[in-house]
């Protein structure tokens, strides 16, 4: 009789254990329903953000001077989270006085701007169909146009 009760205590530690070892998953059915791993459900994905309204309230963000003439990709999913888009536009450089044409590949993730840098012919920027994007303008005090040389 004591060999039977011990034998049922090692049979009744094993199932603790392997239900402890996560080896009870929620399918289980040698496990009771108290000691199984909750069922979770996927995440639901995040929606394609609206990158033309980003790149319009953070555009003087995204480069070193003010853009004009911009313009942006569709959003594209990537693997692990989030998506990117490639923004283009034209930014005067620090040591030219013409604008110059800057192509940007911009990593999105819950609605905002979390990478960016300039796009490479691997990023696959060159092959996108682009839309214009509107821009609010500086105001004339702070940016002359056409200065003196």
């Amino acid at each position: 009789m004591p060999a039977m009760k011990i034998a049922m205590s090692v049979l009744a530690c094993a199932a603790m254990l392997l239900a402890g070892c996560e080896m009870a998953d929620q399918y289980a059915t040698f496990v009771p329903k108290i000691l199984r791993q909750p069922s979770t459900e996927p995440p639901a994905p995040e929606p394609e953000p609206d990158v033309k309204e980003l790149v319009r309230a953070g555009a003087d963000t995204l480069f070193t001077a003010h853009p004009t003439a911009v313009a942006v990709s569709r959003p594209h999913r990537l693997a692990g989270r989030g998506f990117s888009a490639c923004v283009k536009a034209m930014v005067v450089g620090p040591m030219n006085p013409d604008p110059q044409p800057v192509t940007l590949l911009v990593t999105i993730d819950h609605g905002k701007f979390t990478d960016r840098h300039r796009a490479t012919t691997q990023d696959g920027c060159a092959s996108e169909s682009y839309e214009r994007v509107e821009i609010a303008r500086l105001p004339s005090a702070t940016r002359t146009e056409g200065g003196a040389k």
